[in-house]
């Protein structure tokens, strides 16, 4: 009885009109932001837990003329913006045009295990204010909630959500297979850049000034494809978790043998104590040392001080949302600040981005 009791205060709790308002941090850069999404798809390759083709989505940031608007967050994913009963707003107007004039340096981000495209908007949208093209890419099967521009929509299998927290053999196969995939993806979008560019941004990609940044799983794939690929001019990792198996074939940060320019950002809350060495040996590369929890860097630390009930999704509305694939979920896990507000950090941590990128690549 009182898990029915759960189970319908979950599905009331989903269906909450709006109670409140609340906006993203303003980015700080010379230019406005624009959004936009795609569909890639990569006929040669099959999903991760479903038949071939593999497909994905991607959400672009970029510059655009100066603007004062807000717009309702994570357009295309979320109704309105509605993040449980609170209507966020962000400054990424959607379709917007392109800035003309010059071709943009190119980030492509991969998001942490369970995160989505638009989990990172307040890091995506301070760097698109600065004349970046942000290409944040969805990971169907490891984002918790991917929604395809043809309704289509693809949560987290009920296996894997079960038991990679709970079996290590299982865990690391699926690390493997998450993390053939992701640079399979980020590949291929190499691969077919200048046509990317082409068909949705006018041929204003500048393709060979390349990022590749990732937070958590996603900083695994940045410093793995990053170190090896020619193509990717510079890596950011953001709290990648180093493990104590082969990842992809892979134990620990392999050398970067190119010194292509790389900075390590470490919350030092939940610090890897042997991790410190492995980095400091890494040819041309920065570190810096925030003293956080390793989830502060994705919007939910700015959210979750703003929807106190973010705290209490429990079990049963994770389930819930797996069964009715609802939309991404939202949770209060390891987003501690330190003796910082919301606002603080986050434009200390964007500070930290953005005077590294303007530093080690070329700026618009």
């Amino acid at each position: 009885m009182r898990t029915f009791q759960f189970i319908f205060a979950s599905l009331c709790f989903a269906g909450m009109p709006c109670s409140a308002t609340v906006t993203l941090p303003s980015p700080t850069g010379p230019f406005g932001c624009g959004t936009q999404s795609f569909e890639v798809t990569d006929t040669s390759r099959q999903m991760l837990r479903d038949s071939p083709p593999r497909r994905w989505m991607v959400q672009a940031f970029y510059p655009t003329t100066k603007h004062t608007q807000t717009y309702p967050y994570r357009p295309g994913t979320l109704d309105e913006g509605l993040v449980i009963d609170t209507k966020i707003l962000s400054h990424s107007k959607p379709e917007a045009k392109l800035l003309q004039g010059k071709a943009c340096p190119v980030v492509i981000f991969i998001p942490g295990l369970g995160h989505g495209r638009q989990d990172y908007t307040i890091l995506c949208e301070e760097m698109a204010s600065h004349g970046y093209m942000v290409l944040s890419l969805d990971q169907p099967y490891v984002s918790n909630f991917v929604k395809f521009s043809d309704g289509t929509r693809i949560v987290m299998t009920l296996k894997d959500s079960w038991k990679v927290p709970r079996d290590r053999d299982y865990r690391y196969q699926y690390y493997d297979e998450a993390m053939g995939a992701a640079i399979g993806d980020v590949r291929y979008m190499l691969d077919h850049i200048r046509e990317i560019s082409a068909k949705y941004f006018g041929g204003l990609l500048d393709a060979t000034h390349i990022t590749l940044m990732g937070h958590s799983f996603g900083g695994n794939v940045a410093h793995t494809l990053g170190f090896e690929d020619n193509r990717i001019q510079a890596v950011i990792d953001i709290d990648s978790k180093i493990t104590d198996r082969k990842i992809y074939g892979r134990h620990g940060i392999l050398p970067n043998s190119t010194a292509k320019p790389v900075l390590f950002i470490r919350g030092m809350m939940q610090y890897q104590d042997d991790l410190g060495d492995q980095l400091t040996k890494i040819q041309n590369a920065e570190m810096w040392s925030p003293k956080v929890e390793h989830s502060a860097f994705s919007d939910d630390a700015f959210l979750v001080r703003h929807i106190p009930k973010m705290a209490t999704i429990g079990f049963f509305s994770l389930l819930w949302n797996w069964i009715t694939k609802g939309g991404p979920c939202f949770n209060a896990v390891d987003y501690n600040l330190g003796d910082k507000n919301a606002d603080e950090w986050f434009q200390e941590f964007n500070g930290q981005i953005i005077n590294w990128l303007r530093l080690h690549v070329k700026g618009r």
